[in-house]
C-alpha cells in the first residue's frame, strides 16, 4: 500500500477526520488531503508525529508492513489539543467582554467599546492567522491605540520632532507621549524585520525595482500628508472638513507605517542575501 493509503486507513481507525488530523499536526486540511491522495509527501517531522499518533513504526507507516504479532486493541479516540494561539484568542475574547461590560455597567458604553476593540481584534487575529499571530496582534493593538490617541488628544508620534519646542505642542506631556509612541514603533519595526529572518529576497533586478517603488510610495505618503496636516490649523476650515482631513491624515499615517515595515523588511533581507552571496 502507498503512504497516502496508509495515512487514510490509520486515520479512519483512530476515528479522526482530516480536519482533526490537520489540527494535531498544525497543518491545513488540504495538506492532509494531498498526503492521502499521494499528491504530496509529509516531511520527516510530520512522519514522526504520524507514527507516534497512530502507534506504528515508520516502516509500517510508509510501507504498510504488518508487525510480526499484532495485538488487537479497541479504537482509541484521540482528542486533538487546541493550538496555543486559539487559547490566547479565547482569553482575549473574555478580556474584550470584561473591558466592555465593566465600563458599560458604570454608565460609559462608549468607553467600553473603545477598550474592548483592541482585545477583540487581537482575538480574531489569533483565531484566523496561523503564522506570527503575536506580531500581528502587536501591530493591531498599537494601531488601535494610535487611532484612539489621535482622535481623542491629537497625540501622534510625529510630535517627537518638537522635543525642544514644547511651546509649539502645548505641553511637554504630549511630547513625552509622542516619544513613547515612537519607541513602540521602533520596537514593532525591529520585531517585524527579525520575524522574517528566514524570508528570501535576493538582489535581482526585479526585486530591486519593487523595493525602489515601495520606497518612493512611502516617501510620497509622507510628503503628501504634510501639507494636509497644515490645513488643520487654518481657522476658517469647517468642522466637517476638519474631521474629514483628520480621518485622511490618520489613514495615511497608518498606511505609511505599514509600508515602512514592509520596505525595511525587504531592504534588510535583500542586504542579507547580497552579503551572503559575496561571502
Amino acid at each position: 500500500m502507498s503512504l497516502g493509503t496508509n495515512i487514510s486507513r490509520l486515520r479512519a481507525e483512530k476515528r479522526l477526520s482530516q480536519g482533526d488530523l490537520a489540527e494535531v499536526l498544525e497543518v491545513s486540511r488540504q495538506s492532509v488531503s494531498k498526503w492521502e491522495t499521494d499528491s504530496s509527501v509529509p516531511d520527516l517531522n510530520r512522519l514522526m508525529k504520524l507514527s507516534q499518533l497512530f502507534g506504528v513504526t515508520l516502516d509500517e507507516l510508509v510501507t504498510g508492513a504488518e508487525p510480526p504479532v499484532k495485538v488487537e486493541t479497541p479504537p482509541v479516540m484521540v482528542s486533538p489539543s487546541m493550538p496555543g494561539r486559539k487559547i490566547a484568542g479565547i482569553i482575549l475574547f473574555c478580556m474584550a467582554f470584561l473591558a466592555f461590560l465593566i465600563p458599560t455597567v458604570l454608565g460609559g458604553i462608549l468607553v467600553g467599546l473603545i477598550l474592548a476593540v483592541p482585545f477583540l481584534v487581537c482575538g480574531i487575529i489569533c483565531f484566523l492567522v496561523r503564522k506570527r499571530p503575536g506580531l500581528w496582534c502587536a501591530w493591531a493593538a498599537y494601531l488601535a491605540v494610535y487611532i484612539f490617541c489621535y482622535y481623542g488628544t491629537r497625540i501622534s508620534w510625529n510630535l517627537f520632532f518638537f522635543t525642544f519646542s514644547w511651546e509649539e505642542v502645548g505641553t511637554p506631556v504630549y511630547t513625552f507621549a509622542a516619544w513613547i509612541q515612537s519607541l513602540m514603533i521602533l520596537a514593532l519595526l525591529i520585531g517585524t524585520v527579525r520575524s522574517f529572518c528566514t524570508f528570501s529576497f535576493p538582489p535581482t533586478r526585479r526585486n530591486g525595482v519593487i523595493l525602489v517603488v515601495l520606497w518612493i510610495e512611502f516617501l510620497a505618503y509622507r510628503l503628501l500628508t504634510a501639507p494636509i496636516a497644515d490645513l488643520l490649523s487654518a481657522p476658517e476650515i469647517p468642522v466637517t472638513s476638519m474631521w474629514a482631513l483628520m480621518a485622511l491624515i490618520l489613514m495615511a499615517g497608518i498606511a505609511s507605517l505599514i509600508l515602512l515595515a514592509i520596505v525595511l523588511t525587504l531592504s534588510v533581507r535583500m542586504a542579507a542575501a547580497w552579503r551572503a552571496s559575496h561571502c
